[in-house]
C-alpha cells in the first residue's frame, strides 16, 4: 500500500493553495507512483469565529487595512500567540480531530499557520507518531505563529525567515531553507513567452504585466487606470484574478496604451515570459515567480505586516522598487524606459534570487520523513 502525504492549506488568498500544489507536483515528479498525495483545505469547515476571518480575508485586506494591521501586530508576539492559541483551542479541537480522522497520513505538510498547533495536538491526543512539517509561506516578516516548536520540521524560504524561526526558539537542526515553493515546471513554461507575445499581438514595446494576486487585491484597478491612460510607449497586460468587478471596470476604459485584460488565468508563467516588467503587490509567490522569470519588479502594494518584509527583500537586493502610489509606478516606468541599463541591472538582480527547484527540494525533505515511518502507519 502506498504511503500517504496530506498537504494542508487554506483559501486565505491564493498563496497557500499554490504552495501546496507546487509541493505536490514536486513529489509526483521525483517519486512517481510512490505516494498517495492528498490536498486538503483544512479551513473549509472551521468554527464560526475562525471562518468569519478566513472567509472575509480579501475584504480585510482591501477595505479594512488599519484594523487588519492592528490585529496582525497585536498578535505578532510569542507570548500573545500562546495565549490566543489557548483561547482558540477549544474551538479548533473538533476540526483538527476531524482532519486527522478523515485524512490519515504518513506525513502531514502544512502550508498555513493555523494548523501549526491544532494538528500536532490532535496527533498527540491519539498517540499517533506521524511527522508534521510546516512550510512557511512568507519570505521575511511572517507572523510568529509560523515559527512553531510543535512541528517536527520547519521549511522556510529565506535566511531571514530562518533567523526569525531561531529567535522564536525553533532548534536550528529542525529548519531547512529551500526558497518559496513554486511550480516545478514554472521555469520551463517561462521560455514560451515569445509565443505568448505573438498570441496576444504584442509588439516590441516594453510589456508591463500588472497582477494583484489570485483575488485581484489591493490598488490593482487604480494602478491599471493610471498606466493605461498614461500614453507611455509601452503595452499593458492586466490580470485581475477573481476580482470580476475590477475586470469589468477596466473593460469600460478607453486606454491610451495597448491593453489586454484577463480574469483568473492559468498561464502566469507564459505571461511573465512575455513581459519585460512586472507590477504587483508584494505577495511572496508572485515575487519568487518573477525572480524565476528574471523580471524587474515594481511593488505597488503590500498587505500590512506579513508582506512588508517582502518589500525590503526585493528593494535591498536591487531586484525592484517600492512604488506605493500609481503616480510613483508611472514615474518608475518612465525612468526605466529612459534608462535601459538600470532596467537590465534590476533584471539581473531579480534572476540571481531565483530558486526554480524549491518545490523539488521540499519534496525531498518530505520524502525523507515519509521513509522513516513504518509501513503499517496507514493501517491505524
Amino acid at each position: 500500500m502506498k504511503k500517504r502525504i496530506v498537504l494542508l492549506y487554506g483559501n486565505t488568498g491564493g498563496g497557500h493553495r499554490s504552495a501546496a500544489q507546487a509541493i505536490a507536483q514536486g513529489i509526483q515528479i521525483l517519486y512517481p507512483a510512490t505516494y498517495d498525495i492528498r490536498l486538503v483545505d483544512g479551513l473549509s469547515n472551521v468554527p464560526f469565529l475562525i471562518n468569519a476571518f478566513t472567509e472575509t480575508y480579501p475584504m480585510w485586506v482591501n477595505h479594512a487595512r488599519m484594523l487588519y494591521a492592528l490585529g496582525f501586530h497585536a498578535s505578532n508576539n510569542r507570548r500573545r500567540i500562546i495565549a490566543l492559541r489557548n483561547v482558540l483551542e477549544p474551538l479548533s479541537e473538533k476540526t483538527a480531530d476531524a482532519i486527522v480522522n478523515d485524512n490519515p497520513a504518513d506525513v502531514y505538510v502544512s502550508c498555513h499557520l493555523l494548523f501549526n498547533q491544532s494538528i500536532p495536538m490532535a496527533l498527540r491526543r491519539r498517540n499517533i507518531q506521524t511527522p508534521f512539517i510546516h512550510v512557511v509561506t512568507d519570505l521575511v516578516s511572517g507572523h510568529v505563529a509560523h515559527y512553531v516548536t510543535d512541528a517536527d520540521h520547519l521549511i522556510v524560504p529565506t535566511e531571514e525567515a530562518r533567523t526569525e524561526a531561531i529567535k522564536n526558539l525553533v532548534p536550528e537542526e529542525k529548519i531547512s531553507v529551500t526558497g518559496q515553493p513554486i511550480a516545478p515546471d514554472f521555469a520551463r513554461r517561462v521560455v514560451n513567452g515569445s509565443a505568448t507575445r505573438r498570441e496576444l499581438n504584442l509588439d516590441k514595446r516594453m510589456t508591463v504585466l500588472l497582477i494583484g494576486g489570485g483575488d485581484g487585491m489591493g490598488r490593482l484597478e487604480v494602478t491599471a487606470r493610471q498606466i493605461a491612460l498614461s500614453g507611455l510607449p509601452l503595452q499593458l497586460v492586466v490580470v485581475c484574478g477573481r476580482n470580476q468587478t475590477v475586470k469589468e471596470n477596466l473593460e469600460f476604459l478607453n486606454p491610451r496604451v495597448p491593453m489586454r485584460i484577463f480574469g483568473f488565468v492559468n498561464n502566469i508563467p507564459e505571461l511573465m515570459g512575455a513581459a519585460d516588467v512586472i507590477v504587483t503587490k508584494a505577495g511572496p509567490g508572485t515575487i519568487c515567480e518573477a525572480f524565476v522569470a528574471g523580471l524587474p519588479i515594481i511593488l505597488y502594494d503590500a498587505v500590512p505586516g506579513q508582506e512588508e518584509g517582502n518589500v525590503d527583500y526585493v528593494v535591498n537586493s536591487g531586484a525592484g522598487v517600492w512604488c506605493p502610489t500609481p503616480w510613483a509606478v508611472l514615474k518608475q516606468l518612465k525612468q526605466w524606459l529612459a534608462d535601459p541599463f538600470a532596467l537590465d541591472l534590476a533584471r539581473q538582480a531579480s534572476a540571481r534570487l531565483a530558486q526554480p527547484d524549491s518545490a523539488l527540494e521540499i519534496a525531498r525533505i518530505v520524502h525523507r520523513f515519509a521513509q522513516v515511518m513504518p509501513d503499517k502507519q496507514m493501517s491505524r
